[in-house]
């Protein structure tokens, strides 16, 4: 029988129909909100700060370009870098994969990259006209523009391939672990679906075990973490 290197046994764990799946919307970072209101309300506030204390054409500018740099972090932060995402994870008799994916509609990615370039447009102009101050503000969002301007989802893929041993490690917050002889696996397994899935990862493994733990009991209050927000399948 031949002998399959590593990255035949990853074509194959995809190239087989899974024995059992399951499918998930998740918020990434369950601080999200808080965090939202802090890339907005700091440059705002330093827009505002410099705009009083220098009442001039200049510390106009100045408080546009940190006001520029609010309404694009705050957005930024919160629906593209911090979207919902789709989980998919199936088992085989091979491993375990998955695939994540952001939930973000294309009319959105489109409207990124064509404001992007808008705002690069000002604040080059920013930093022209008002001189190197400018770039406290104005280069904050000039780099986040010009990282925007060709802005598109990018699918994240991840596996884990069976090899005798398989020790699951589950947390309070549904956040797993799955250790092999070789490889680590992350997911996330609804309370649901736990019974089911370690049935499934025992009858591929000759060895197999679960340890519980409270991930959430001595976690810092502001610690961020990853919640199911809903079961798909």
């Amino acid at each position: 029988m031949e002998t399959l290197n590593k990255e035949q046994q990853i074509e194959r764990l995809y190239a087989t129909a899974p024995v059992y799946e399951w499918e998930l919307i998740v918020n990434p970072n369950s601080t999200r909100t808080k965090l939202t209101y802090v890339f907005f309300l700091i440059p705002m506030l330093i827009g505002l700060t410099v705009l009083f204390s220098t009442w001039n054409s200049h510390g106009l500018l100045i408080a546009g370009a940190f006001a520029l740099t609010a309404l694009w972090a705050a957005p930024w932060w919160r629906y593209l870098l911090n979207a919902d995402k789709r989980y998919y994870y199936a088992i085989n008799q091979y491993g375990i994969y998955s695939t994540r994916e952001d939930i973000i509609p294309e009319i959105a990615y489109t409207i990124v990259r064509r404001s992007a370039w808008v705002g690069c447009a000002i604040c080059v102009f920013a930093a022209i006209f008002i001189g190197p101050i400018a770039f406290v503000g104005a280069g904050g969002a000039a780099l986040m523009s010009f990282g925007m301007t060709n802005f598109r989802p990018k699918p994240f893929k991840n596996q884990c391939l069976f090899d005798g041993y398989a020790k699951l490690e589950y947390g309070s917050s549904c956040q797993s672990s799955l250790e092999t002889k070789d490889w680590l696996f992350a997911s996330m397994i609804p309370k649901q679906k736990l019974k089911e899935i370690e049935s499934v990862l025992a009858k591929f493994n000759d060895t197999f075990e679960t340890e519980y733990i409270d991930d959430l009991k001595d976690a810092p209050r502001f610690q961020a973490h990853r919640v199911i927000l809903e079961v798909v399948r």
